[in-house]
């Protein structure tokens, strides 16, 4: 999965959701594009403005570490940190929680799950979250059991429908640096498990 290019002509060390080049030439178009190095900035943008990180649409730069150590740091956490929001901004999280949402809330709610033809589900502890058409349901088994529902038929349903269904034990450690990303909310690994397997 890339989210984005980074071109640096020195080596820097991210996660692998970044394409890193060292010539605009190999950027993946249509993706937002972090160009590391001032010289390269004065040489090719002459109308830049020093005091500003943006170039134009989807394109950013910043310092190399030789140049300004805090500011290249600084820029590159933000690009990563708006990277990620902007691929979050359209994605909606709802709780179905039985106790609080009436019946016709939960029968609204199962009725657009079933009609979600490629689901992902994963089970963290006691959280199950499911992704699909821009929407994350999330369900507490353990306010499930307290109800005194069944939670393995309910498990072994969301099981069925779901065209994968991770677990904690499984995928985790995969998507860990990924979530750290995300503030640490493992709700979005189906999401980037997605992205990742289509």
């Amino acid at each position: 999965m890339n989210v984005g290019n980074i071109v640096s002509t020195t080596n820097i060390t991210i996660t692998d959701d970044f394409n890193v080049v060292k010539s605009l030439d190999d950027i993946i178009q249509g993706l937002p594009t972090l160009i590391i190095g001032w010289d390269y900035v004065k040489k090719n943008y002459p109308d830049y403005d020093i005091t500003d990180r943006k170039l134009s649409d989807n394109l950013y730069w910043t310092f190399k570490k030789t140049e300004k150590r805090e500011l290249h740091e600084e820029d590159i956490y933000n690009f990563i940190q708006k990277i990620y929001s902007d691929l979050l901004a359209n994605i909606n999280y709802v709780f179905i929680d039985p106790i609080i949402n009436n019946k016709k809330v939960i029968k609204k709610i199962l009725k657009k799950i079933h009609s979600i033809k490629q689901l992902v589900s994963y089970q963290h502890n006691d959280m199950i979250y499911m992704y699909g058409e821009n929407i994350i349901f999330g369900i507490d088994l353990s306010l499930i059991n307290f109800m005194g529902l069944n939670v393995n038929r309910m498990v072994s349903k969301i099981k069925d429908k779901s065209k994968h269904f991770l677990t904690k034990n499984s995928i985790f450690i995969e998507y860990k640096d990924k979530v750290e990303n995300l503030d640490n909310q493992v709700k979005y690994i189906p999401y980037l498990y997605l992205i990742n397997n289509g």
